[in-house]
């Protein structure tokens, strides 16, 4: 009987030291992972009649073109030939620069699509250009991503687009983009624009598939 109550007791020590090592280490762990410095942005401008946003993240080149959208819809009557143009470089600058992004849900663009098409925006995103990127929540990423460096319109024309079944203008606008390294991402796409009150928003947009 000894015996036995013996090989107990050595039992329960052995699995109250393995439960209190493991309570260690995780809090060893969580402690550690709370002295990294974590990957947060703040917004530094924002166009809330619109609802267009700057973040701090933002990289110069977006930082300039959201200047030239400012300048565009503060106009008390707004040239929508260059308003298009404006949303359509801010859109391919904050899609396609990956390297500011903290994770695949971290999609850009998001706040110029229409609102019943961002969820499938989304989830198409994080399907494809956004599925590889690596977590990046404590700034320890090392991972080679684009930056948009240069957006060229290359033509513009107004149009008209299906929408919910309805015919409805749009503004249709053609671009290449430049990186400041070829990751082999996107050089070229189509968007289109429509209005949403006096707001435009992407309806769609249809990247250039190169073909081998």
């Amino acid at each position: 009987m000894r015996k036995r109550y013996k090989i107990w007791l050595t039992i329960i020590v052995i699995l109250l030291i393995f439960t209190i090592g493991i309570g260690v280490l995780k809090l060893f762990i969580g402690s550690d992972n709370n002295k990294k410095p974590q990957n947060v942005t703040s917004i530094i401008t924002s166009i809330d009649e619109f609802g267009y946003t700057l973040d701090d993240r933002d990289t110069d080149y977006m930082k300039t073109e959201f200047k030239k959208l400012e300048e565009v819809i503060s106009q008390e009557e707004i040239n929508y030939e260059e308003y298009a143009k404006a949303i359509a470089k801010l859109f391919v600058i904050d899609f396609y620069t990956l390297n500011n992004k903290i994770n695949k849900y971290d999609v850009g663009s998001l706040e110029y699509i229409l609102s019943d098409k961002k969820d499938m925006f989304k989830n198409k995103a994080m399907d494809t250009i956004y599925g590889d990127i690596i977590d990046n929540t404590y700034k320890d990423r090392v991972q080679d991503l684009p930056e948009v460096t240069a957006v060229e319109i290359i033509n513009y024309e107004v149009t008209e687009i299906t929408l919910n079944k309805n015919k409805v203008e749009s503004y249709k606008l053609t671009m290449k983009y430049t990186y400041k390294k070829d990751l082999g991402y996107d050089k070229e796409g189509t968007i289109y624009l429509v209005k949403n009150n006096n707001k435009l928003e992407v309806a769609l947009y249809n990247p250039k598939i190169d073909k081998a």
